[in-house]
C-alpha cells in the first residue's frame, strides 16, 4: 500500500466510527425526546419518574452508551387529595337585595316580551 492509500484508510476507519458514535448518540436523544413527550403529553398513569429522567440525562453528558437504551415508565398512582370545602361567596349576615332592571321597550310593552333566565 502506498502512504496515500494508508492515510485514506485512515481516515475512513475513523470517519466510520465517528459515524457509529453519532448514530448511538442520535438513537439517545430520540429516546429522551420520547420519554420528554410521553411525560408531558402522556397520561398520569405513564409518567416519568424524576430521578430515572435524570439518571438518563447523566448518561449522555459521561458518553455513549454502547447499545440504545430501553427505558421504562412506572405505572404509579398518585393520592387524590381531598377537596376543599369552599368559602361561601357572600357573607350570610348581609342582606341580599335584588334589582331588575327592564329596558324601556319592555316596559311599553311586556306582552310582547318574555323572560328566558335570571
Amino acid at each position: 500500500m502506498t502512504l496515500r492509500e494508508q492515510t485514506l484508510t485512515h481516515q475512513l476507519a475513523e470517519c466510520q466510527t465517528a459515524l457509529v458514535q453519532s448514530r448511538r448518540e442520535n438513537e439517545l436523544l430520540r429516546q429522551k425526546i420520547d420519554l420528554l413527550v410521553r411525560r408531558v403529553f402522556g397520561a398520569s398513569s405513564e409518567q416519568l419518574d424524576r430521578s430515572q429522567l435524570e439518571l438518563l440525562l447523566q448518561l449522555s453528558q459521561s458518553s455513549a452508551p454502547s447499545e440504545p437504551i430501553s427505558p421504562t415508565v412506572p405505572k404509579k398512582e398518585l393520592p387524590v387529595p381531598p377537596r376543599k370545602a369552599r368559602a361561601p361567596r357572600l357573607p350570610n349576615h348581609r342582606p341580599v337585595i335584588e334589582e331588575v332592571i327592564e329596558p324601556e321597550p319592555v316596559k311599553q310593552a311586556p306582552a310582547d316580551w318574555r323572560c328566558i333566565g335570571q
